[in-house]
This record gives structure tokens, sequence and C-alpha cells, in this order.
């Protein structure tokens, strides 16, 4: 007997995880579909219910004895009759890389910054007996004092790892109780999905501890960051110093920021509900309704880090999507508004 975790996003406006369990035999070959009730996930009506769970991407489970061949399941939802359901965002994904956009190789990679929150009080855990220290020693910090909760980063880092979703680091950050993980750059269904993966497996372990996950872009109010989701961008060419005569890896960059410019007002929507709330020009953001840019600059919409400025190539980075953003829809965004750039 084996043991799968089926998971996938809910039909909500910002898309929730969802998962539920089936036992297999071990003999049985593959993952098979498996159906849920719309209904009770925003997906259907109590009329038209069933929905088709469509496994797309196993992962190892972190959370099964080590000598079991128990996995999670990533699943697409499609309606009964075969099609993507209106809430697959993951299908639009699919749709933007179409066969001109393989060629172009996108890689994305997203910081995931989130807030520890206390069970009773629902506010973020840094806050539940008294207000600490205004901002300063908490980012990469160290100590008691302005660490809090280290063991579940470092406990999330190695159930990625166990799961096969590649992380390329962790840190504290800036507001107490609210921490990073990076997600290693890879192609855009993979970076997505590990993305998604990655967070149940966070919240799970929340569970474990009864320790709330928030991804809301502005948990505390005041004088103190909220949390985004930056996602680096790159194509082929742009990782390369020199692909044409007179063009760099750094001027194709210049060019997709351009483009994303170009495309700022269509992608507010998309980067998060509440988001609002925190690109408002302060706390290491820039306004909402203004677009920026700059090199090494943290409080523009879309920087280019200063280490790819010297080289001459590398990744341009998206600084505008909130904590609680749906992948699938940032970066079919992104790939939608780039995918001329490197023909320009």
């Amino acid at each position: 007997m084996r043991r799968v975790e089926y998971v996938w996003l809910d039909g909500g406006s910002t898309p929730k995880l969802r998962g539920k369990t089936r036992f297999l035999d071990t003999d049985e070959e593959g993952t098979p579909d498996w159906s849920f009730d719309g209904g009770s996930t925003e997906q259907g009506t109590l009329q038209d219910s069933d929905r088709v769970l469509k496994p797309i991407r196993l992962y190892d489970d972190p959370f099964s004895s080590n000598f079991l061949d128990n996995k999670i399941a990533l699943c697409e939802v499609f309606d009964s009759n075969g099609e993507p359901h209106n809430s697959n965002s993951r299908s639009l994904l699919r749709q933007a890389i179409d066969d001109d956009v393989s060629d172009l190789k996108f890689w994305f990679g997203f910081e995931q910054e989130y807030t520890l929150m206390d069970a009773e009080s629902e506010v973020p855990i840094a806050f539940s007996r008294k207000d600490p220290k205004p901002q300063g020693p908490y980012y990469c910090g160290v100590g008691f004092e302005n660490i809090i909760a280290r063991h579940i980063v470092d406990e999330h880092a190695f159930g990625c790892y166990i799961a096969g979703v590649a992380l390329a680091g962790t840190n504290a950050e800036v507001m107490p109780g609210q921490w990073e993980y990076q997600t290693a750059p890879l192609d855009p269904l993979t970076a997505a999905d590990n993305l998604w993966v990655s967070r149940y497996i966070l919240q799970r372990m929340g569970e474990q501890r009864m320790l709330p996950i928030s991804f809301d872009p502005k948990p505390k109010e005041g004088d103190w960051n909220g949390a985004g989701l930056h996602t680096n961008v790159s194509t082929e060419l742009s990782r390369k110093a020199s692909f044409k005569t007179d063009t760099t890896g750094l001027d194709l960059l210049k060019m997709m920021i351009s483009q994303l410019k170009s495309s700022h007002n269509d992608s507010i929507p998309l980067y998060g509900e509440g988001n609002e709330r925190r690109l408002t020009g302060e706390h290491e953001t820039s306004d909402i309704n203004e677009f920026t840019s700059g090199f090494g600059d943290r409080g523009v919409s879309v920087r280019i880090p200063t280490k790819v400025v010297n080289d001459g190539c590398g990744y341009l980075e998206d600084r505008r999507p909130s904590a609680n953003a749906d992948p699938y829809k940032v970066c079919s965004h992104i790939i939608n508004s780039t995918r001329n750039t490197d023909e320009s």
C-alpha cells in the first residue's frame, strides 16, 4: 500500500491549496485521475460539483517514513468534459509556453516571503505579547532577541529537499517573525509547480505546531515591511554576456523592463490580492500606480542587481508580486509581456 496526497488549487480569488489522501496498491502502476466536490472549493455548484484531478507532477512525501514510497501529486483541475476548469491557471501558463517561447528558455526563481502568526490572537507572532523593537536588527539576524522559529525554517528546507523541490537559500526578513526562502531558477512550469508544493510543505509543517502561516502582503500595518514574492526572470540570451556584435544580455534585460513598463497596469490585478496595502512607495517598494526601475535599487518596481550590471548579463527582479500571488499567473504575464523582446 502506498499513500498519495492529491494537492490542487481551489477557485478562490486568491487560490488556496487543497488536498486529500488516496491509498493505492503498491503494484498499481501510475497515479490515476481522481475526483472531488468542486461545490465545496468554489469550483462548482451543488448541481454540477464533480471535478477531475489530473496529477501533473509527483514529489516524494517528506511527511512519511523513509521506507515508504509515498508521494505528493500536484494536480490540475478539469471539468468532467475534459476541459481545464476556469480556475486552472496552470493551463494558461502551458498555453503561454508555445514553441517560440520554449526556444527562449525562460528561467524563473522566486523569493517567497511569509509571516508566522499567533493562532490565538491572529496577529504576527512577534506582536502576540508586546510590540517588538523597531525594524533594524531582524533582517538576517541572529540571537533569541531577534529571531523567531528558525527551526521551522530549517525543517521546511529539509522537507523541500526530501520532496525534490530545489531551494537556493533562506533568510530572516526585515519584520520580526517574517522569513524568506528562494527557489532555484528553473523553467516556468517546474518553477511555479515547485513554489506551490513548497508552500504546501510549509503549511503542513505549520499544522503540526498549530502555527498559522500567512502570505498576506501586509500582515502588520504601520512602519513594518510587507511580504512579497520577488520574481527573478531571465532568458537564454539574457544570460549571455554577448549574443550579437553589439548586444549584451544586459541590453536585453533593459528591453524586457521597457516591455514590463508598458504592461504595468495589466500586471497589478495578477500580482496578488491586497497588494495595494504593500506597494505604497515605502518599505522597499515602489508605488502601485507608478512603474519604476533601476540598478541595485530595492525601492523600484523592477530592478537589475548590481552583479548583473557588472557581468553584463543575467536576470531581472520583478519586485511587484505579493507573497500570496499565484506564480502561474505571474509567469504567464511576464512571458506574454516580454516574449518578443529577443527579436528586438
